[in-house]
């Protein structure tokens, strides 16, 4: 496997998005599955779902492609080739029908909380009966016996981060391009193909699809694309290397957490907000980070675009963190933790301002 067919890849994923985007929509319109604008739902008019399904459609067919065209794709994970492939398509596919099963019959969350553990179970399951190593960052470690339980954990946690931040148009399909894009080139800079080229084409396909369901959208990706997303993003990040051989492993979960951070920071606030509340820590409100940027004077376009900005310049340190000495990957790590607090302190002052006036 080389670079240019991780390029290919891409632009394979891409391209299928871009075609069948349109007829999941047709589709969805001909059986009614559409997003109806109700109680905190603020679009202006119905608008069609099965974005999901198309997102995985052109994912699986991708993979699909490489698994029967590509020979010798062994990297740096213990996974054959051929049996990642089937793992992705199977472990997303699962994720996309519970999603997709929640947009018809709508899930209370309880029951998609336990469909989800079920799911990440399930693949963590399939990762230990095919060899794979779910060590983490535990390697050589006491605790090393908490992977798996960690994995579940970070899995589960991951899939419903990326389903909270779907709550503006091209927000969850601009992140999750952005963060699968970073996951591709790290696992280039560390020689892992194999996992590059499945980021590769996950990136493709959300932004195929962005390309549809950026304000004013045209078609939502409902729960199944943000759960299907959000696994993948999950399992890519814990096959990923992120760290040289001889290095500190503790620091390698910082790569993941600095790509994913858009989605965890969003589900940190909104979590804190309704624990402050009061409100069940599973519901719904109009409280996410774009919500707040709207309400201290953004437009949605102008909101979007700054979270956008900020999975991007979370990531970009992510791509510096496999070549730097441990001290140094510490350090760059703080620093983005300082410059979240330091967003999370003007976004709080800005609203307490404009709750004043």
């Amino acid at each position: 496997m080389s670079i240019r067919e991780i390029i290919l890849a891409f632009l394979a994923s891409l391209s299928l998005s871009v075609l069948i985007t349109p007829l999941a929509r047709i589709t969805a319109l001909k059986c009614s599955l559409m997003d109806r604008p109700e109680g905190r739902k603020k679009h202006l008019m119905s608008t069609p779902l099965l974005g999901g399904m198309a997102i995985y459609v052109a994912f699986t067919a991708t993979v699909l492609g490489g698994m029967l065209m590509i020979r010798g794709g062994q990297g740096m994970i213990t996974l054959s080739w051929g049996t990642l492939c089937v793992m992705v398509m199977v472990a997303g596919g699962l994720m996309a029908l519970v999603g997709l099963i929640d947009d018809i019959l709508g899930l209370r969350p309880v029951v998609k909380l336990l469909l989800h553990t079920i799911a990440a179970v399930l693949a963590g399951l399939f990762f230990i009966t095919k060899g794979a190593l779910l060590s983490i960052f535990l390697t050589g470690s006491s605790l090393a016996w908490l992977s798996i339980p960690i994995t579940v954990i970070w899995l589960v946690g991951i899939t419903n981060s990326v389903n909270l931040l779907d709550h503006a148009d091209g927000l969850s399909a601009g992140t999750c391009a952005i963060a699968a894009i970073f996951f591709s080139i790290v696992n280039i800079i560390s020689g892992n193909y194999p996992v590059s080229f499945i980021s590769a084409a996950l990136a493709g396909s959300a932004i195929g699809f962005f390309v549809y369901n950026y304000n004013p959208a045209s078609i939502f990706m409902g729960d199944c694309g943000s759960n299907m997303l959000g696994f993948m993003l999950g399992i890519i990040a814990v096959l990923g290397v992120y760290t040289p051989e001889g290095s500190m492993r503790e620091i390698a979960v910082f790569t993941p957490v600095l790509i994913l951070a858009l989605p965890m920071i969003d589900t940190a606030f909104v979590l804190r907000f309704r624990w402050k509340a009061g409100k069940p820590l599973f519901g719904a409100d109009r409280n996410h980070l774009a919500h707040r940027l709207m309400r201290i004077g953004l437009t949605h376009d102008q909101a979007v675009r700054v979270l956008l900005a900020v999975a991007l310049l979370m990531g970009i340190p992510a791509l510096l963190l496999p070549t730097l000495q441990p001290y140094q990957a510490v350090l760059i790590f703080a620093h983005a933790v300082g410059l979240v607090v330091l967003f999370a302190f003007f976004m709080h002052h800005a609203e307490t301002r404009g709750h004043d006036q």
